[in-house]
């Protein structure tokens, strides 16, 4: 097994990069999120089954795939039909392939997801919270665009500062540095080479316009939540996952 990064939060699997621990951080009110309820990740296609050990030995019993049909007909999770994890698939926008004229930066998407994948991000989180006894995994290609605006929400319900949250996001970078090659080769016929690079980053400033959208349009996490649907039982579940002891 090759360790690629000594964050402890990061799982050292052979068949997957960006496999890691949403909890260990500190909120504004000196509470720890928990560690083992949410896991963010990447394509879980190649996993080994070591790896796939690794991962349920985390406790995890709920999987959230959140990518588009093709994506998955591509590269199949591996979890998919295996019968030891409650799978569902719930397809937010495709990162690679914007389908809006005015997203020129991962931020514009990210802002994009907010308004428009309401309905989405909803089931999402309810599936999270009907999962309040287990631990959940999330995931989509590259474990930061779809997945990181997810992990974004959740940080920000458990109340971790910004720029704890905006850190999480970059984190993918370095994460994802040995795959990079592997990942150009995905990009599809019709998006240009030099634009398809800025969709393959993860600077700060994307989640910061993706907060900076979230606080002025809907006032947080909570508020989102409570915007798109939720009730508030199912918000006070999520944060018994992520901050009850």
């Amino acid at each position: 097994m090759t360790v690629r990064n000594k964050n402890e939060r990061l799982l050292q699997l052979e068949g997957a990069f960006n496999v890691r621990d949403i909890g260990g951080y500190r909120n504004a009110d000196g509470l720890t999120v928990q560690k083992g309820r949410f896991l963010r990740a990447d394509g879980l296609h190649a996993l080994t089954d070591s790896d796939q050990s690794i991962i349920l030995g985390t406790g995890v019993q709920t999987v959230i795939d959140l990518r588009h049909e093709k994506e998955i007909e591509a590269k199949r999770n591996v979890f998919a039909d295996s019968g030891r994890v409650d799978y569902y698939n719930i397809s937010l926008i495709n990162p690679a392939k914007p389908s809006n004229l005015s997203i020129r930066c991962l931020g514009d998407m990210y802002v994009y997801m907010l308004n428009d994948s309401g309905s989405l991000l909803k089931e999402v989180f309810q599936r999270m919270a009907s999962a309040e006894d287990d631990s959940v995994l999330f995931h989509c290609t590259a474990g930061k665009d779809r997945t990181g605006v997810v992990a974004a929400l959740l940080l920000d319900l458990a109340g971790v500062e910004r720029s704890t949250i905006v850190e999480d996001y970059a984190e993918t970078a370095a994460n994802l540095a040995p795959i990079m090659d592997e990942l150009r080769k995905d990009r599809p016929e019709q998006l240009p080479a030099d634009m398809y690079e800025l969709f393959l980053g993860s600077a700060p400033s994307n989640m910061e316009m993706m907060l900076d959208h979230l606080y002025e349009a809907f006032g947080g996490a909570e508020s989102y939540m409570t915007s798109i649907g939720m009730d508030d039982s199912q918000i006070a579940s999520l944060k018994r996952m992520l901050l009850q002891p």
